[in-house]
């Protein structure tokens, strides 16, 4: 923060984002995803872990006006390991794991929500820039970081019309910050609920898809079984959250 304003990396929300993703969903180990999930959220029993990269272009806050001036700075691609999950009946997902290659969105994501994106280079194929994504078309993203590869994933697009398993819908998330306390160690740990809105998701494809995890923090969740994906353009607006818990923890105690 400084007197112009100029050298703040976002702005506050909300958030405009727009783009393209590929997303897969497979089945992984209930008892590994359980340990991934903070109290009091729940997991939804039998529900499948959504993978997903996308690559977008977000206001980060300034506008949609300064996101077309400012590509250089509000371009994005990210990879999201989401969980489904509940909390006092409301259904949404968790992200364990995010990987991210822009500075703004790693910065407000662990500042502000909670999210727990890490510096990564990501790749996604991009459709036909003519006629789109056709029966028959392979699309791949890839994510690794400076240790090696982290996951990728693949699809190739059929005739299919829908998943054939139900996953909570792409509005609500559930977010954990955790903030350390540099006089006594302690650490204050924050759960928001997240809402978004104005979410539009089209010219959605779907097929059969293949997910590869490398990283050590993924093997547990590195699924038997090949899975369901859809490529798709979406877009949305991310919005402020509410918290739905806050506690302290000493030092030496864990969640």
């Amino acid at each position: 923060m400084d007197p112009t304003g100029q050298s703040s990396l976002y702005g506050p929300p909300p958030w405009n984002f727009s783009g393209r993703s590929v997303t897969l969903i497979v089945d992984c180990d209930q008892r590994a995803i359980a340990k991934l999930v903070p109290k009091p959220l729940t997991i939804i029993p039998d529900s499948p872990v959504r993978f997903t990269i996308h690559e977008l272009i977000c206001d980060i806050g300034f506008g949609t006006d300064f996101a077309a001036r400012h590509p250089e700075r509000c371009l994005v691609r990210e990879a999201v390991v989401a969980l489904a999950v509940q909390f006092e009946g409301v259904e949404g997902f968790y992200d364990p794991f995010l990987y991210c290659d822009s500075a703004e969105e790693i910065t407000v994501g662990r500042e502000m929500f909670g999210w727990p994106q890490l510096d990564a280079k990501i790749w996604i194929t991009p459709p036909d820039p003519v006629y789109g994504a056709r029966v028959g078309d392979r699309f791949t993203g890839k994510v690794q970081r400076k240790n090696g590869p982290v996951l990728s994933l693949t699809m190739e697009v059929d005739n299919r019309e829908n998943f054939d398993r139900s996953v909570p819908a792409f509005s609500t998330f559930y977010t954990m910050r955790i903030i350390p306390d540099p006089t006594n160690l302690n650490r204050t740990v924050e759960i928001f609920q997240s809402h978004m809105s104005d979410i539009s998701i089209e010219h959605a494809k779907f097929g059969q898809g293949e997910l590869n995890v490398f990283s050590p923090e993924l093997k547990a969740l590195k699924p038997e079984k090949i899975g369901a994906a859809r490529c798709n353009a979406i877009k949305w607006t991310k919005n402020r959250s509410k918290m739905v818990h806050s506690q302290i923890i000493g030092r030496d105690e864990t969640l």
